[in-house]
């Protein structure tokens, strides 16, 4: 690609940069950090293409004759930029675009699914596939051949072009950075011409032969890739804190969305850790008060609460909290309230709402404060229909493998949605007097773009744990006893939210207007004026009754539809 003939040959990307410029500064469409990113490098740039089909297409036809239309103009530009629309180069680029097409597409969804159901571990995955794609298939188109075959053997002799590949991957990121820094939709649109600069040079360098030492580059990059991963693996494990003296008291412990009694992260959290036994602790039941419940792999056993199922905890978040406030009604002073997750929605609701005023101390362990996609009803078109029918299918494939999700239920259309309501829960300020502290995990900090720290006494130092090991993990325990006892909390390294800035541009377009949720299907409960949520309307073995006592074995129980 020389001269006059190689800029022409990049005349399509300057029609798509100005054509994508107008469209995002008339908010035709949405100037989210991945906007650059549609002037990417293929697949990169199917992988923007595909985050705002699946956030905007109203309905599945919509979304078939947008993504027919992109990839047509997709390779076309492709075409041309391969030296003209010859019947070779289209046939090229048709065929790149379709092998990429479906690995992108999982990308593209999973990353939905992940702001959707505010599960990282949905996100990081589709980090790693769509920036593996990315380097190892963004070097074939440019590698001077028509044939696939040929660019792929290229590419390979080239070392897969890591001297160029490598840079042109922390332009990439370092645009997401800036629009991490600058987070104004103008900013972002001005950096479209400068995505498209970075590609159009990076197409040019790939167009030439490699420099000698190619393979010899590419041992080098993998050797420290390892040798990096290795390091970060290696320094993730936190030292134990010494265990504190003996404290007063009592502590709730809550587990999360799909738990059931003994099963959970939650019940591993070791009470002499906080300087209680366990006589002093209690474990939450989303069925409601009882008896006890099996112990599972709870550290104590469970002495009171109502035996409960993962399809308890889908129940309406109204009917969680009310359960939440008797059950802590009469427990000894000062509580502590150990919540996971989804548990911290339902806590903060009853306590922020008046009805647990004997809770003292809040332990929020891995709270969202804010989401930025939700998902419409089943059935219903509007933005995002695509995507959510194709969560509703991952999460029933899911589920045939031992998954509890119910994306449809009460809990769910309530918390995640609709995208609003988090920052509905978190909005309402407790009361004076309690506590409450908030541990959180790097890995989930990038789903909460807008910012992750709650409006309350102490947000941990991001943590460098899991989010579904946050409840027993060593560092959260010197965090709470920490503030617990009012002392200073550890110190903690500026780059521990990195993740934040450097996967800005991964993410999925915020909602345009919140989808509603419609009503809950509930039955009437005899002897109470309050309806209740029983579950799904399907039959399947019952492993206890609505008030907590074991079931007759063998026996199903079916609500009518």
């Amino acid at each position: 690609m020389n001269g006059c003939s190689g800029r022409r040959r990049l005349l399509p990307l300057a029609v798509v940069t100005v054509v994508v410029t107008v469209l995002a500064a008339t908010n035709v469409l949405p100037p989210w950090p991945g906007l650059p990113h549609l002037l990417a490098l293929p697949p990169m740039d199917l992988f923007a293409d595909l985050r705002v089909l699946l956030t905007r297409a109203t309905s599945v036809p919509a979304f078939v004759l947008l993504l027919v239309l992109v990839l047509t103009v997709r390779v076309l530009a492709m075409a041309v930029m391969l030296g003209g629309p010859s019947r070779a180069t289209v046939r090229f680029a048709a065929l790149f675009y379709g092998i990429v097409l479906l690995p992108v597409l999982v990308g593209a969804q999973l990353d939905y699914m992940a702001f959707a159901m505010l599960f990282a571990r949905l996100f990081w995955p589709a980090v790693a596939l769509v920036a593996a794609l990315g380097l190892l298939a963004g070097p074939v188109p440019w590698q001077g051949s028509p044939r696939l075959r040929t660019a792929l053997r290229r590419t390979w002799r080239g070392g897969l072009r890591v001297g160029v590949m490598l840079p042109y991957a922390a332009v990439i990121v370092l645009l997401g950075v800036v629009t991490d820094a600058w987070p104004e939709p103008m900013v972002t649109v001005a950096l479209v011409p400068v995505s498209a600069l970075a590609t159009g040079f990076t197409i040019v360098l790939l167009s030439r032969p490699p420099r000698p030492g190619a393979r010899r580059r590419l041992a080098v990059a993998a050797a420290a890739s390892t040798v990096a991963g290795t390091v970060f693996i290696a320094t993730r494990p936190h030292e134990p804190a010494p265990r504190p003296p003996p404290r007063e008291g009592s502590m709730m412990v809550m587990s999360g969305i799909n738990s059931s009694s003994g099963n959970g992260g939650m019940f591993h959290t070791r009470p002499e850790k906080f300087g209680l036994t366990c006589d002093q602790i209690y474990y939450y039941s989303y069925a409601g008060p009882g008896d006890g419940q099996p112990r599972g792999v709870a550290e104590c056993p469970i002495r009171t609460g109502a035996p409960f199922e993962a399809v308890h905890t889908h129940r309406p978040m109204a009917e969680q909290a009310a359960l939440f406030a008797e059950q802590v009604r009469d427990l000894p002073r000062p509580l502590m309230v150990m919540a996971h997750s989804h548990a911290a929605w339902v806590a903060w609701t009853a306590v922020a709402g008046g009805m647990a005023p004997q809770v003292d101390v809040l332990v929020l362990n891995g709270p969202f404060r804010q989401s930025i996609q939700g998902y419409p009803p089943p059935g219903q078109n509007g933005p995002g229909k695509t995507a959510g029918d194709l969560l509703r299918l991952s999460v029933h494939l899911g589920n045939l493998f031992g998954a509890n999700h119910e994306p449809d239920s009460p809990a769910a259309r309530e918390t995640l949605a609709d995208p609003t309501a988090p920052t509905a829960i978190f909005a309402r300020p407790l009361p004076p007097g309690v506590r409450a502290i908030a541990v959180h995990a790097t890995v989930d900090l990038p789903l909460q773009p807008s910012g992750w720290r709650l409006p309350i006494e102490h947000n941990t130092c991001p943590l460098r744990v899991a989010h579904s090991s946050l409840p027993g993990s060593d560092a959260t325990t010197e965090e709470v006893n920490r503030f617990l006892d009012r002392r200073p909390p550890p110190p903690c390294p500026p780059w521990r939210d990195w993740g934040v800035p450097m996967t800005r541009g991964f993410t999925v377009p915020a909602t345009r207007t919140p989808p509603r949720a419609p009503p809950h299907s509930t039955v009437p409960v005899p002897g109470s004026s309050r309806r209740r949520w029983r579950g799904p309307c399907r039959a399947g073995p019952t492993h206890a009754t609505a008030a907590g006592r074991p079931a007759v074995a063998g026996r199903t129980r079916q609500r009518p539809c």
